[in-house]
């Protein structure tokens, strides 16, 4: 049965923080609760460089919106992130976590996530609207999901939706933790929390080799590859200089299509399909000048792949682990990422290939006292 809560409207708003002392008078009062609950949001449907443009943070008493945009040391924050003694909530918070990690370098102890704690528990829908609705009987608007978080001023409705991310994630985690304690999954939970505090993000710069992966190259001839090369580094240079995504700027299909075409006149580049007059104006020169130096330019030369290559073992291994684990995840009635993610597949089929004398060293204690006998069954058949 859903819980009962405040109907949205009589819910208090939140505290905005914009000053750095008025952040370090919040964070000496949050530093006495035992647990918090922590949201942000983003800009990486928007902007060039992404960066975390809100800090949602909740106590048992109230919420507060802290501006990263106008507060440019959020150092008093991370002390709370780091603190052992304080209890941090998230949902599907692997996101929050690298974000924090890479633009402040925060660290984290002491993590709980409900989206976690909800795919353990065989949840179908892992939402936090789809959980507050069916716990709480509460539905929030999902009309704010693609806003820019970059602009400023942030209306009220912007406002109380960043609030309504963090409002409930205290009661949803007492739900949710006794669930856990009645199925007997607590110790996964703790397991995959901690791992969660360890991720750390990866930063991807850009990659002028990059055309190499767009969908539709492999129909294009030498020249027009380099024509597409050079479509695509002038959408890099571009978005860089207008602080946008560079999707934003132009559609991998449109440049695809324009390597394609090859136009050398604004009249048949304007024929090309997707060319808007707004492209045309704004980018018209620079791709005519982009396609006229590709096709004056030698053919790229694809660089060579330096993804791991699997043997015919490894494969048939790691597909008999697989069909394991989906039978496993089935009788359990959870997703099988909950039994052994892809990556623990992999690594287990590439020791047993290779005959290594522990393929279950890389395991956790958990999972080999609760998988471990029916894996080495799969691992050492005739052992």
């Amino acid at each position: 049965m859903p819980t009962k809560h405040h109907p949205l409207e009589e819910i208090a708003p939140a505290t905005l923080v914009t000053a750095r002392e008025h952040l370090e008078e919040v964070v000496a009062e949050l530093r006495q609760e035992p647990r918090l609950a922590i949201d942000t949001e983003s800009n990486g449907f928007y902007a060039y460089q992404e960066k975390v443009c809100l800090f949602q943070i909740s106590s048992a008493h109230a919420d507060f919106i802290v501006d990263p945009i106008a507060i440019s040391d959020l150092s008093a924050l991370g002390e709370l992130t780091a603190d052992p003694h304080i209890e941090k909530i998230f949902h599907a918070g692997e996101y929050d976590v690298l974000c924090l990690k890479r633009d402040y370098g925060f660290t984290f102890a002491n993590l709980f996530d409900t989206m976690i704690a909800g795919r353990l528990l065989g949840a179908k829908e892992l939402g936090l609207a789809a959980a507050i609705r069916g716990y709480f009987g509460v539905t929030l608007s999902k009309k704010l999901q693609r806003a820019d978080w970059g602009l400023r001023p942030l209306s009220a409705a912007h406002l109380k939706y960043a609030q309504l991310d963090t409002h409930y994630l205290m009661h949803l985690t007492d739900i949710l933790k006794a669930q856990l304690r009645e199925k007997g999954r607590e110790g996964d939970a703790a397991e995959a929390c901690a791992r969660l505090a360890k991720i750390e993000p990866v930063i991807r710069n850009f990659d002028p080799e990059g055309f190499w992966r767009l969908a539709g190259r492999n129909r294009l001839t030498d020249r027009q590859l380099a024509c597409l090369r050079e479509i695509f580094l002038m959408r890099d240079k571009r978005a860089k200089s207008l602080d946008r995504a560079p999707f934003r700027i132009m559609s991998e299909e449109l440049m695809i299509r324009l390597a394609a075409d090859m136009p050398n006149d604004s009249g048949s580049l304007a024929k090309v399909k997707g060319m808007t007059p707004y492209l045309l104006r704004k980018f018209g020169d620079a791709l005519l000048e982009s396609l006229a130096r590709g096709r004056q330019a030698p053919p790229p030369v694809e660089p060579p792949r330096t993804s791991q290559r699997h043997s015919n073992k490894d494969r048939r291994i790691f597909e008999i682990l697989r069909r394991w684990r989906k039978e496993q995840a089935e009788h359990e009635s959870v997703e099988p990422i909950v039994i052994l993610d892809t990556s623990s597949l992999h690594e287990l089929a590439r020791a047993a290939a290779a005959g290594e004398p522990e393929p279950l060293a890389g395991l956790s204690d958990l999972k080999r006292q609760r998988y471990g006998e029916a894996l080495l069954k799969l691992l050492r058949p005739k052992a």
